[in-house]
């Protein structure tokens, strides 16, 4: 009887967990996969790259779905086609995005690639550095790209005028041929399939270095969208090098933005989809391969969308409903008392119970089994107990342990601590009595006559001794100070060997 009695408890107790638990499951599991639309690049460039990798993060949280169907010239014209909310996302420069943003127009996700500035020529040039650009015929890349608003900003900044070719078609084509003098191109190291490709057709190219003045202007005046870097030497080709030398020039971020007014859960989804596989963007941030988290995808971003400023603050947006009870104080009592006044509040208590009463029981074997270092090693079970409180200590600050329970441990423990320094204290002590009582027998095998010849060594001999008993002195110090003493006996001993020795050579004489 008394056992079916409890199994039907039982049963109604679980009956009702079910029915506070499983609408909370049904809400999760019926969750519909959000749509966003994505701006990026035109197919072979770095970033049509990126965009496919966004892509695969978005898969691995199954509540996202990317589309990138605008096949686009850049940064300029992703930065339009968000501002004419033709999309949701862009991947964007952050020099050309820097006016939007400070007009409140767009918000930033995360860095996810520096683009490099190169100034390509033939190595044959007369062109070694920007200035011998000046009235030169250069390709600055599409009007509505990225490399074009870098470009013009470069030149403006130099005082540099050049015959502009608006366009990305054949250049390497038109380089060679002598139809252009160079060209600029702006994106990730080693990135883009299409300049790579162009790099390797032609056996002789050069970069041109960015002069330290105008990158420390360019720093200083636009310190949110540039930084001076260097391009490692070979990294297009080993052989021929190419750069020759770790070239100096700028980067500038490349972003993902978004506006103002797109749906917060949106912003916090895909930024959480992008952070949970951070790795797998090292192709076009090769920092991130060594990185032991993320936080180089949020390094110098201002003007944060707060859908992506709450994963950095909270992460996975998917459990927001945590976060909410957490942060709503009213909610938290109510769901308090919810809980405490049901069966399922019983459940929770009956559990904690018994998982504080299997600390105590745990904290007691740990102890009983320490007691067994006492005999041989005090120091050792002393050691062993403080590192045991400083882990409760942790567990209560956490939480995981009751306050009234660490007060238990902390009593048990504490005990056993106080044990430990006492039997340690005795057997100092006994071996501090074994030692003294050596001493004293080696004392007494010493000639009478050295012993009444140098009284005073002999009182220090007692006194340290003393000092030793009295814990004034360590054993090394005490075993020192007494060799000490027996090598100023023996020196005195000679010393008076050898005037007793001419005292009877002179009377002799």
């Amino acid at each position: 009887m008394i056992y079916h009695w409890k199994t039907k408890i039982i049963k109604q107790l679980f009956i009702r967990s079910l029915i506070l638990i499983v609408p909370l499951s049904l809400a999760s599991c019926t969750t519909q996969k959000t749509t966003v639309f994505l701006s990026s690049g035109s197919p072979g460039s770095g970033y049509q790259r990126i965009s496919s990798q966004i892509k695969l993060s978005a898969e691995t949280i199954e509540q996202i779905d990317v589309t990138d169907n605008h096949n686009s010239q850049g940064s300029q014209q992703n930065l339009q086609r968000l501002l004419n909310k033709e999309v949701d996302f862009s991947i964007v420069q952050l020099d050309v995005a820097s006016e939007a943003m400070k007009e409140g127009k767009v918000n930033t996700l995360l860095v996810l690639t520096q683009e490099y500035l190169h100034i390509v020529t033939q190595a044959n040039s007369e062109i070694k550095n920007l200035a011998d650009l000046q009235g030169k015929r250069v390709i600055v890349g599409a009007e509505g790209s990225g490399i074009y608003f870098t470009a013009k900003r470069i030149f403006e900044a130099s005082n540099i005028t050049v015959t502009e070719i608006k366009s990305n078609e054949n250049r390497l084509k038109k380089l060679i041929n002598n139809e252009v003098d160079a060209f600029v191109y702006v994106g990730p190291l080693a990135t883009s399939e299409r300049f790579q490709k162009e790099l390797n057709q032609a056996p002789k190219l050069h970069f041109i270095p960015i002069d330290s003045s105008l990158i420390n202007y360019l720093t200083i005046q636009f310190p949110e969208s540039y930084q001076g870097k260097f391009i490692p030497q070979g990294t297009y080709k080993p052989l021929p090098e190419l750069p020759n030398q770790d070239l100096p020039t700028i980067v500038t971020p490349g972003a993902l933005i978004t506006r103002p007014d797109v749906n917060k859960r949106k912003v916090s989804l895909l930024t959480w989809a992008i952070i949970s596989n951070f790795r797998q963007y090292s192709p076009f941030y090769p920092e991130l391969a060594s990185q032991q988290d993320a936080k180089l995808l949020t390094e110098g971003l201002i003007y944060l969308h707060p859908g992506a400023q709450e994963v950095f603050n909270y992460g996975d947006p998917r459990v927001a409903w945590q976060r909410y009870l957490q942060e709503n104080k009213p909610l938290q009592a109510a769901f308090i008392m919810l809980v405490s006044t049901s069966s399922l509040g019983f459940l929770i208590r009956w559990w904690r119970k018994r998982k504080q009463k299997n600390l105590l029981k745990s904290n007691l074997q740990t102890i009983n089994e320490l007691r067994q270092l006492l005999d041989n090693n005090p120091q050792k079970a002393i050691e062993e107990i403080e590192e045991l409180r400083q882990k409760y200590r942790l567990m209560l600050i956490d939480g995981k342990v009751a306050p009234e329970v660490y007060e238990q441990i902390e009593k048990m423990t504490q005990i056993f601590s106080d044990q430990c320094k006492r039997w340690q204290e005795k057997q100092r002590q006994s071996s501090l009595d074994q030692i003294l009582k050596l001493m004293d027998e080696w004392s007494e095998e010493l000639p009478e006559s050295l012993i009444l010849e140098h009284k005073q060594l002999k009182s220090y001999h007692y006194k340290y001794q003393e000092m030793l008993a009295n814990g004034q002195l360590d054993l090394p110090t005490y075993l020192q100070m007494i060799q000490l003493t027996l090598a100023w006996t023996n020196l005195l001993s000679l010393n008076n060997s050898r005037e007793i020795k001419n005292q009877v050579l002179h009377e002799s004489k």
